[in-house]
């Protein structure tokens, strides 16, 4: 049970309407386990960061915060089952970058990525690094761009699935660079890598965390970084903007969600206590060495980031044309 006195002197400044609720839904929420859905297998990085917020909000709140891993259709499976379950605060989902972009690609996708959901704060987030297998002629971004201009479709994209964050990432690159690459998708990030480690693919624009080892190792080349400051994880790539190639900024941000009508009082419940979780230093030590890069806010703006997010991809997906494959 959460520790009332304590919470209701955190949020007293607030206003006495709002503490007066928060510690009537904290008098009585959470008073058994919680769902925690995950739209993978274990194993990645939401089943990761997943479990991390399981075990400090168990011990947070006293109640059982359980992980329910339902893979499928690239999270689709979870995520319309978090949309339909009671909006009571036991179940929750912990969802990436594919929530905001699945419903524009894959048309069995019968959710909307903001209006079935009751946001509650973005958790972490990861950019998306340029890496190509070390036999491929580009030693940067330019050269990347110029072979690609000069042999329009030969060279291949991996990416993780159609819908994921390497795939429309990668689109949004070519759209803005004016080049043409030939997309593979593959059935998961692991696979995709694999390929462009063994030559079989050349190129992939792939989240930091699983790239990292892989560079660090000499068995990818890193071009370039999608954040607006070099990445820890791998200093010696440049940023896009360094590259020559501005306002080139695409992550795989993970958050969690509840059910569309939800009780506001318990989202701020969940907030608070996630938000807690996020800076704590063990959950910050656990993130930095799966090399994520912590990130909350409050519910409203995590509503505002995922508008954001719907609007910027679907358009693209509009522009070019973008199906499952």
């Amino acid at each position: 049970m959460i520790e009332l006195k304590r919470l209701c002197v955190l949020i007293a400044a607030s206003g006495p309407l709002f503490t007066d609720a928060v510690c009537r839904a904290a008098d009585q929420y959470p008073n058994r386990p919680i769902r925690l859905i995950v739209g993978f297998a274990p194993g990645g990085s939401l089943d990761l960061i997943a479990r991390i917020l399981a075990k400090h909000l168990t011990e947070t709140f006293d109640k059982t915060v359980l992980v329910d891993n339902r893979p499928g259709a690239n999270g689709i499976i979870g995520t319309e089952i978090t949309a339909k379950s009671l909006p009571d605060g036991y179940t929750l989902m912990l969802v990436d970058a594919p929530h905001a972009i699945n419903p524009f690609v894959y048309p069995n996708a019968k959710y909307d990525p903001v209006g079935d959901f009751a946001p509650i704060s973005l958790v972490a987030s990861a950019p998306v690094v340029l890496a190509v297998n070390p036999k491929v002629a580009a030693q940067s971004v330019r050269d990347f761009v110029a072979n690609a201009k000069a042999q329009p479709g030969r060279i291949t994209m991996a990416s993780g699935g159609s819908g994921g964050i390497s795939h429309v990432g990668g689109e949004l690159f070519q759209l803005k660079a004016g080049i043409k690459l030939n997309h593979i998708p593959y059935k998961g990030s692991g696979p995709a890598l694999a390929d462009v480690v063994a030559g079989q693919s050349d190129s992939i624009f792939s989240p930091a965390p699983a790239a990292a080892p892989l560079i660090r190792g000499g068995k990818l080349r890193a071009l370039a970084v999608s954040s607006r400051r070099r990445s820890p994880a791998i200093p010696d790539a440049p940023t896009f903007d360094e590259a020559g190639f501005t306002d080139f900024y695409v992550s795989n941000w993970y958050g969690l969600l509840a059910p569309a009508g939800t009780p506001q009082d318990i989202v701020a419940l969940l907030n608070r206590d996630v938000v807690t979780a996020v800076r704590s230093p063990d959950v910050k030590e656990r993130f930095d060495s799966a090399l994520l890069e912590p990130a909350t806010n409050t519910p409203q703006e995590f509503v505002a980031f995922l508008q954001g997010e719907a609007a910027r991809w679907s358009q693209l997906i509009r522009t070019l044309g973008i199906k499952a494959q």
